[in-house]
């Protein structure tokens, strides 16, 4: 109930129109209880009693009825179906907001298709409670209590005979939602992974047909879209029990009353007409405690659509920019790591780092994979907060900077670099919105990306594919290149941005990087020795998160240690990828 009470305030601002809803309800429940008595008038007081004058003046007032009933059902589905989509929109944009500041934690361990699943389905199934659900336990509430109090006033002991088998339903109800409630949720997990199954599927398809694993994929696609398939069936086979049960006793129900009432009727206790109206009353009564099993089946959906939206909205964004926090100004790009630690997953992936980096200088960190290297650029742009010590910009603490005034002061280029489903200028403009389209191009032109990007169809309103789909390596690289400088950031970090690449073209935006590091503070991450990092002011080299040798190339190429044998093992693979 608590989830409840949570989404009625999303409903709080149209109260008005809910109210208004509920009194079109109103007037739709009193067509419908009033129906029945010009039934009875016209069974009794026309055709029984032969007087066929009255007949047009009743037969005016149920078609009015009917009219009005249409009229007023318009209406009432157009305002909850309103009120449902306020509130719906302010729930997803609530959600899609959480989403948008939760850190990388977070990401690390929610799957794609479990979050697409709270922003598409789940939400749809609180929609469809919000706009049917809850105006019709209102209708179902007030249709019972006037049913029952019309055939109380019409015949006391075959009220008592209708209400019979109430009991029995309710016990039905209460057993049927019992069942469904952990029915429901293993459906929503289920769901959740077949989401995940496709969406990884469609992402990774080149893979999966360059490695001819179309039949492979399709099986195990097979195993979780049947473990769907399985559950849903489990869910209809509680339902199959329970609905004819329901019917069962709904329809034992009228059976009393036809025997019962047509006895009543003979013996002129009571007329045909009124017999007729009984009957229907007794269905108004009698079809919305069946319908109650619908209500449940909806509700019991929609509340493990809720327990899941505000299990996202209540999780805890780890990485929060501090409320009076610093907005960096003049940056100089004066970085340091002070005996940092840093733990992920129970396991320390960082440990004992001190560097300082100096405003303008280029340093090179080199690692193998898992050595701990791109953790550092984690902490520095805090996407990530370091277990202890400290990590300082300009000597003030990243945890007392504004997020947006650190990220926007740090250009970070990455090895597989994202590309939109936009045009090319909407993707170098990706970090500042409002650049101008002389600010594009200059970014461009420190990218060497102007030339190719002029030569496409429509320039730079060219739109590319979905992950840049139509675009080579280096021309996505350069494109990810602009957009990091096109907000001109005094710290710019190459996180193995070039090591993707076949060695010509990463010579090519080698060269283009000269030009772009001049003047910044430039942090190379790499696993690969370049140009770019023989001539770095330091070269860091790592190992176990654990910095185990440091100083310029010529110092360490003296030492002979790790970084001398990745250079020469490095030449080597290099010499042998040369034409003979």
């Amino acid at each position: 109930m608590d989830y409840l009470k949570r989404l009625i305030k999303y409903v709080d601002e149209c109260r008005l129109l809910i109210f208004a809803g509920l009194i079109l309800a109103l007037v739709g429940i009193f067509c419908n209880m009033t129906v029945p008595k010009i039934s009875k008038h016209i069974i009794d007081d026309v055709l029984v009693a032969k007087k066929f004058g009255k007949l047009g003046y009743f037969a005016s007032i149920f078609a009015g009825l009917i009219i009005l009933k249409a009229i007023v059902a318009y209406f009432q589905n157009y305002i909850f179906e309103y009120t449902s989509q306020k509130a719906l929109y302010r729930l997803r944009e609530q959600l899609y907001t959480k989403l948008q500041y939760q850190s990388f934690e977070y990401y690390d361990r929610a799957s794609t298709g479990a979050i697409m699943n709270r922003m598409v389905g789940d939400l749809e199934a609180i929609r469809n409670f919000l706009n049917q659900s809850f105006v019709q336990v209102v209708s179902i509430a007030i249709t019972i209590v006037a049913a029952l109090s019309i055939m109380l006033s019409m015949n006391i002991f075959l009220s008592i005979l209708s209400i019979a088998t109430v009991p029995l339903i309710f016990l039905n109800v209460k057993s049927l939602a019992k069942k469904l409630q952990p029915t429901f949720k293993a459906i929503r997990t289920s769901f959740e992974r077949l989401t995940s199954k496709v969406q990884e599927n469609i992402t990774g398809i080149r893979v999966v047909k360059a490695f001819g694993n179309e039949d492979l994929e399709k099986k195990s696609f097979e195993k979780v879209a049947y473990d769907f398939t399985e559950k849903n069936i489990k869910a209809a086979d509680i339902r199959s029990v329970h609905n004819p049960v329901a019917g069962f006793l709904n329809g034992l129900n009228s059976v009393i009353i036809l025997i019962v009432g047509g006895y009543f009727a003979i013996k002129g206790k009571i007329s045909i007409g009124t017999l007729f109206a009984f009957v229907s009353y007794v269905n108004m009564f009698s079809a919305p405690i069946g319908n109650i099993q619908n209500l449940v089946n909806q509700w019991q959906n929609a509340f493990a659509s809720l327990e899941k939206v505000f299990e996202v909205l209540d999780s805890d964004v780890t990485i929060k920019s501090p409320k009076n926090g610093v907005v960096l100004k003049n940056v100089r790009g004066d970085i340091r790591f002070e005996n940092v630690y840093f733990k992920y997953r129970e396991k320390f992936v960082l440990k004992e780092i001190n560097i300082h980096i100096k405003p303008g200088e280029v340093v090179a960190i080199l690692g193998q994979a898992g050595s701990g290297k791109s953790s550092l650029i984690n902490l520095l742009a805090r996407f990530y907060d370091p277990s202890s010590g400290r990590v300082l910009v300009d000597d003030i603490d990243v945890k007392n900077i504004k997020l947006c005034s650190l990220r926007r002061n740090i250009g970070i280029i990455m090895q597989e670099p994202f590309i939109f489903s936009d045009t090319i200028a909407a993707n170098i403009a990706f970090g500042k919105p409002d650049a101008t389209d002389e600010e594009i191009r200059i970014a461009a032109k420190l990218a060497r990306a102007d030339e190719f990007i002029e030569s496409l169809p429509d320039g730079y309103n060219t739109v590319v594919g979905e992950r840049g789909v139509g675009l080579s390596g280096g021309q996505k690289q350069r494109i990810a290149i602009a957009r990091a400088l096109v907000y001109n950031p005094r710290i710019l970090v190459l996180d193995d941005a070039t090591s993707s690449l076949d060695f010509e073209t990463e010579a090519e935006i080698q060269e283009t990087l000269k030009e772009v590091i001049k003047g910044r503070t430039t942090i190379i991450i790499t696993h690969r020795i370049s140009r770019l990092v023989v001539d770095a002011d330091m070269i860091y080299y790592m190992h176990g998160g654990r910095i185990v040798e440091q100083g310029k190339h010529e110092d360490l190429m003296k030492i002979k240690g790790r970084y001398y044998s990745t250079f020469k093992k490095q030449l080597i693979e290099r010499a042998n990828t040369l034409p003979a």
